[in-house]
């Protein structure tokens, strides 16, 4: 561009709309390629600076035609559209703030581009920016500021971008185009290294009896796509310790090689360095001992280490967060891998175990395989299906509603309470009203004396009550708990087919188990006129503090340290509270106080935390 450009004079022209030229920019004093796309006068023209993507408005004795020989050439920035995100404030498009943000947020700045979509113009993509040696997704950093929301998920969605509002392109010759990443030194693909499924043994800690868990959100991949013939041939990718067969039809080797591909072009980032809250069920990627990107899911959370499942290979593993991403990567692509059983095959105690499992590894793995399919889930939900199976004709569970909602005290009353379950410090709290309440309209007492009457004596007849049968979300049930009493609870997810165990939570406390069947029976219509007594809170007034790195962190509330939560427990152990509604919706959100005073104050003064 100078060569062409750095002696030549001004030249009358008349600039129209749309028209390709060269500009000469004072601030950097240099000739760049650009576009008119706006005239402000005779004189003043907005010009679109086509390698850096910039508008200037600028005079037209600063402006050249393009030489044709630099028309050719693609434009070296690349227009991109995050994706996930669309404008706060129920608009469709981004406000001058949001923009500003955005702006001085990413200008000059070093990120990864993971893109989703390569086949629209602006790019879909989510960009990762590195700052002091940590990760920082940006769609994640705008919803964090307010001038952004989450867009919901469809399978195919409407690009919102913070740039221009008309799409500026320049036609030239085709070319490779290349987008610049953080290089990585990439090898031959080849399928990572199979580990045994194993699961974490958490630490327990006997001391308080109020249990601490793990809210879960799920964001998954689509199903993975079952040949339509009922015979097709197949490789077999791993058996897991449950005895389920992952494999990988022949007719989808190119696809899952071209993914792969595709993977490792377009995804070059370090793992995320940053504290992250990873839940059960999360998409993300993973880069495997072989240095290369796969698609997984996590599968667990506990002690620093991530169980993930490769999506396209079945494989389990255990994972350092170092070496995962979050990111729901080439959605509109199912899993390759498909999971199977053996048909009308049982193993000897209904247990698969460790010598049959490692002899199925042994005859099947990598080996070429025709599967013939005898029972498919693919023309319904797997939940349905189970459900169906489950479902025993001769004993059936009566029809019933779900669990009332407790009525939520005013707005600014003061009401004691129980706290009985914890999920972190400030976060969510299940809170157990204690005070006694009655329904005047229908004359029932709904105070928790009479549901703890109405338990002990299904607690004493508990032989005679069937077990359940009917095994749907939500379903309400009595269940067993570790103090071998049987309390109130629903179904909410199948975690394990072989033994058959089912993720419960207990409505009155609103801490969750993992059971049995066995310990699963049918409740009482009776027991359904009272409501829940337990509901999920938000405690306002304060936020974590800035703590040590080193310092033991909550896994899945990395913000939080270990010793806030024991601290925050032992606050609520036998403790008489208070708690003052703030909000109802879109979460309900109290202040808690002990003895007139806001409890948090104690965390406030060890440091643990800091006033909001």
């Amino acid at each position: 561009m100078a060569a062409t450009y750095v002696e030549s004079v001004s030249e009358t022209v008349q600039w129209k709309i749309d028209m390709n030229c060269a500009a000469y920019v004072h601030d950097l004093n240099q000739w760049q390629r650009g576009r008119i796309c706006r005239i402000v006068s005779e004189k003043v023209v907005e010009v679109f600076l086509l390698d850096v993507g910039i508008v200037k408005v600028m005079d037209t004795v600063c402006l050249r035609q393009l030489a044709h020989n630099l028309s050719t050439i693609r434009p070296l920035a690349v227009e991109c559209s995050l994706t996930d995100i669309r404008p706060a404030g129920g608009t469709e498009h981004w406000t001058a703030t949001a923009c500003d943000v955005l702006a001085s947020y990413l200008t000059g700045a070093v990120v990864s581009l993971i893109i989703q979509e390569s086949q629209s113009l602006p790019l879909l993509v989510k960009i990762v920016s590195k700052e002091g040696g940590l990760c920082t997704d940006v769609s994640e950093y705008m919803i964090k500021e307010g001038m952004a929301l989450r867009k919901r998920r469809a399978s195919k969605t409407d690009s919102s971008t913070v740039s221009s509002d008309k799409t500026h392109e320049m036609h030239f010759q085709p070319k490779n185009a290349v987008l610049l990443a953080e290089a990585e030194c990439i090898p031959n693909p080849f399928a990572p290294e199979q580990v045994p499924d194993a699961s974490i043994s958490h630490c327990k800690k006997e001391k308080l009896e109020i249990s601490v868990t793990q809210s879960v959100t799920v964001e998954a991949y689509k199903p993975p796509a079952i040949p339509r013939s009922d015979h097709f041939a197949a490789i077999v990718s791993c058996v897991s310790d449950n005895g389920t067969i992952y494999v990988i039809p022949t007719s989808k080797e190119q696809e899952l090689n071209k993914l792969m591909s595709d993977i490792q072009k377009n995804f070059k980032c370090l793992g995320l360095l940053e504290p992250y809250s990873w839940k059960k069920g999360e998409a993300c990627v993973v880069r495997a001992a072989d240095t290369m990107w796969y698609r997984g899911e996590v599968r667990d959370v506990g002690g620093g280490i991530i169980i993930v499942q490769y999506l396209d290979y079945g494989y389990i593993e255990k994972i350092p967060q170092c070496h995962l991403h979050p990111t729901l990567l080439y959605a509109d692509i199912a899993p390759f891998s498909i999971p199977c059983q053996l048909y009308k095959t049982i193993p000897v105690g209904n247990v698969w175990q460790q010598d049959a499992i490692e002899l199925l590894q042994e005859l099947l793995t990598k080996r070429l395989v025709e599967i013939h399919v005898k029972v498919s889930i693919k023309k319904k939900p797997l939940w349905e299906y189970l459900c169906s199976e489950l479902l025993m004709s001769e004993v059936e569970t009566p029809l019933l509603p779900p669990y009332s909602l407790p009525t939520l005290p005013v707005l600014g009353e003061l009401f004691p309470v129980k706290v009985t379950h914890i999920i972190s410090p400030n976060e969510v709290s299940q809170l157990n009203i204690a005070n006694q309440r009655t329904d005047k309209d229908s004359g029932i007492s709904l105070d928790s004396e009479t549901l703890a009457q109405a338990l002990s004596q299904c607690n004493e007849n508990i032989e005679s009550i069937p077990f359940l049968t009917d095994f749907r979300k939500d379903m309400p049930c009595l269940a067993k708990y570790r103090d071998d009493l049987w309390y109130r609870a629903k179904l909410l997810s199948i975690n394990e087919f072989n033994p058959l165990s089912i993720l419960v939570e207990f409505v009155d406390y609103g801490s969750t188990d993992t059971l049995p069947t066995s310990r699963l029976r049918q409740i009482p219509p009776q027991l359904m006129q009272y409501p829940v007594q337990a509901f999920k809170v938000f405690l306002a007034g304060f936020k974590p503090a800035l703590c040590d790195p080193a310092t033991e962190r909550i896994p899945y509330c990395p913000e939080w340290s270990i010793e806030a939560l024991w601290t925050v427990m032992e606050c609520f152990h036998g403790k008489k509270l208070c708690a003052s509604s703030l909000t109802h919706s879109p979460e309900c959100t109290v202040f808690l106080y002990e003895d007139g005073h806001l409890f948090h104050m104690k965390l406030v003064e060890m440091g643990l935390a800091v006033l909001s």
